[in-house]
């Protein structure tokens, strides 16, 4: 109803323009009538205005019920489109709830109850790859080795040359002295 007031409202203000654009164009002789015509639009548009007032009164201080109701008596579209909505709405939700949703959601859960349940799975090894393995860890370990020896060689080149006898760093040999007999290096075997 408010609706129709407002439609109601918008066309006389739009006839009203109009009579008001051909009065300004029109000749001394039709003046009159169309200011006669522009008076009958003012009613008009003052009597919509008040009608709108008092309507949006009435549905203010309304109750929620009797909207819906008065809704319906008015050829019923407000109401009715609600009530088609849900009508057709319901069926639908549920028919995709039972037939979409809940396979689903039963497929889900036994998915995680079977992987909670099945026992951890060990890491396949591949033979190739653990003889991969073997040999890093060899070439580490001789690698390791290696750089012990290296830092204690290095380490004695450090102690002769810190050392602060100057027989060894001036290059006069000493003779060793030794507790036992050694053979001669030529009688060797």
């Amino acid at each position: 109803m408010l609706d129709d007031l407002k439609e109601q409202l918008q066309d006389a203000a739009s006839r009203r323009r109009t009579v008001s654009d051909q009065l300004r164009n029109a000749d001394p002789a039709a003046r009159a009538g169309l200011e006669s015509r522009m008076g009958e639009l003012d009613s008009r548009i003052l009597q919509i205005e008040k009608a709108i007032t008092v309507t949006s009164a009435e549905l203010r201080g309304a109750p929620a019920g009797a909207l819906i109701e008065a809704g319906r008596g008015f050829g019923g579209q407000a109401g009715a489109n609600v009530a088609q909505i849900a009508g057709e709405i319901v069926p639908i939700v549920a028919i995709l709830s039972v037939f979409v949703l809940g396979p689903m959601s039963i497929a889900l859960s036994r998915f995680v109850w079977r992987r909670a349940s099945a026992p951890p799975r060990q890491p396949a090894v591949d033979h190739a790859t653990q003889q991969r393995l073997d040999q890093l860890q060899q070439a580490v370990d001789t690698i390791a080795i290696e750089v012990e020896r290296i830092s204690e060689g290095q380490r004695f080149v450090t102690k002769l040359l810190s050392d602060p006898r100057p027989a060894l760093a001036s290059g006069v040999a000493e003779q060793v002295r030794t507790s036992k007999k050694t053979a001669p290096s030529g009688d060797r075997g």
